[in-house]
């Protein structure tokens, strides 16, 4: 049966007793999560049926994570939205998904109460296509998109992982990022599938995280860019473990700096999207022969860097198409999840890239953020990468506006102390002359979607209001 939660009760009758969910206000061995969830699952039964979806406002607590284990077991769907959402944020999303069962951060605490007072269930969904999660991607406009995964989809990609990472199965999980981001989400959900036990934090604070790490044996830490360089500024970091980072933006330079810092602190780094699961990971070795690669396919994956109906040899860029059993399900389209798949079950969310001639994936940017500045092609993604390496840059962001001679002008936003006359110089030693921003502003802030990316719509808009 494929169910994320098919191997808990194999995992509660053998080894009942040591904790296996820690949080800030609860513990649970592998027999007390067992019997919550069966629980949680009872609770939504009680109110609804299989098929049905429940949203809430995804706190990093222990009611949210049992209420996720609760509704795949039940057959539900279950949909975390960003406790950072303004209110109409999140009513457009309910309306959108109208969930049978909204729950607010204000009556997670009760909701638990409940659950503990509900008998529990052994009624456990068999449909391994079920959609078990659901979540919204921005995009550049910031307009919500939701898709659906299924139990397959979540439990291949297990299997990829348990192949591709050199994991014993001692570790204990550290989820320190906000559960309603599906990394974290993933993680806690591999640890709970594996047995991995699992520490979740209520929030990042980066002495808490160095502690966590010192205090545990073997470890294994989600984190993005940012993550890694508050820990980082702590130079507190002992332990001995793995680190699974995702996310653009951040340097070759800084992840060597990590690999030779923290040796302990194996890093590993997964290309992938919600849309695609694992499509391609770096080992720490990587970072020496391949720094500025995406890695080595994983297991069970292929692709194929195609150009319209053509398919390219190793070194042309075009646009990235994956197949794998790790797929989505799809968007929500008039009440069922659709997916633009290609007859040969090939599917691209638009990424730019090629394969070298050692099978590593190389990924420039996204298809459709590409400007063409003096008949060039020039990807954002690629030109941002290289102003980051500057230390005074927190953030910086690359779009275009009209241009009558070049057909779109380069330009750059960015935050941080450095004044735009320097960068450019800086810049200037690794851009030729087409990809160079051709004007600079230093801003206060960039607009950002409610994921965390940057708002290329908005951001065009902020630009044509600056330089125009």
């Amino acid at each position: 049966m494929m169910n994320i939660t098919s191997t808990y009760p194999l995992r509660a009758q053998t080894c009942p007793e040591p904790f296996f969910v820690k949080t800030k206000e609860q513990t649970f061995t592998y027999k007390e999560w067992e019997d919550m969830t069966k629980r949680a699952a009872g609770w939504l039964l009680s109110v609804g049926h299989p098929g049905e979806t429940i949203a809430l406002t995804a706190l990093n607590r222990w009611e949210v994570l049992v209420i996720f284990c609760g509704a795949a077991r039940a057959g539900w769907t279950f949909m975390p939205l960003d406790p950072r959402m303004t209110k109409a944020e999140r009513e457009e999303r309910l309306r959108l998904a109208a969930p049978k069962l909204f729950i607010g951060k204000d009556s997670l605490a009760k909701i638990g109460q409940l659950i503990m007072n509900t008998e529990p269930t052994d009624f456990c969904s068999d449909d391994e296509e079920a959609i078990f999660y659901s979540g919204f991607t921005s995009g550049s406009s910031g307009v919500p998109k939701q898709f659906g995964r299924s139990h397959r989809s979540w439990i291949k990609s297990f299997e990829a992982g348990l192949t591709d990472f050199l994991l014993t199965g001692e570790e204990t999980a550290v989820i320190a990022g906000p559960i309603h981001h599906s990394l974290f989400l993933y993680g806690a959900a591999f640890a709970l599938y594996t047995g991995q036990r699992l520490i979740l934090h209520e929030k990042f604070w980066p002495h808490h995280i160095t502690q966590t790490l010192k205090e545990t044996p073997s470890f294994v830490m989600y984190a993005v860019p940012t993550m890694l360089e508050s820990l980082m500024k702590t130079n507190d970091i002992e332990g001995k473990g793995f680190v699974f980072l995702s996310g653009a933006g951040w340097s070759a330079e800084r992840k060597q700096q990590w690999v030779t810092q923290y040796p302990n602190a194996a890093l590993y780094e997964f290309y992938g999207a919600s849309e695609l699961s694992f499509v391609s990971y770096m080992t720490p070795k990587d970072y020496n022969h391949k720094p500025s690669s995406s890695g080595k396919l994983s297991t069970g994956v292929e692709i194929e860097i195609r150009h319209g109906s053509q398919v390219l040899p190793a070194g042309e860029t075009g646009t990235v198409y994956v197949k794998s059993s790790m797929l989505f399900s799809g968007y929500v389209k008039d009440d069922s999840y659709e997916m633009n798949i290609e007859e040969d079950g090939f599917y691209t969310v638009g990424d730019a890239g090629y394969m070298d001639e050692d099978g590593y994936l190389h990924i420039i940017g996204r298809e459709q953020f590409m400007m063409i500045s003096g008949g060039v092609n020039v990807y954002p993604e690629e030109v941002e990468r290289v102003i980051l390496k500057y230390a005074g840059v927190k953030e910086a962001a690359v779009t275009s506006i009209h241009d009558i001679h070049l057909g779109e002008r380069i330009v750059c936003l960015y935050t941080g102390r450095i004044d735009p006359i320097t960068l450019k110089a800086y810049t200037k030693a690794y851009l030729s002359i087409e990809k160079m921003p051709r004007k600079w502003a230093r801003v206060d802030s960039l607009p950002h979607t409610t994921n965390g990316k940057i708002a290329r719509n908005e951001l065009k808009k902020m630009a044509l209001e600056v330089f125009m």
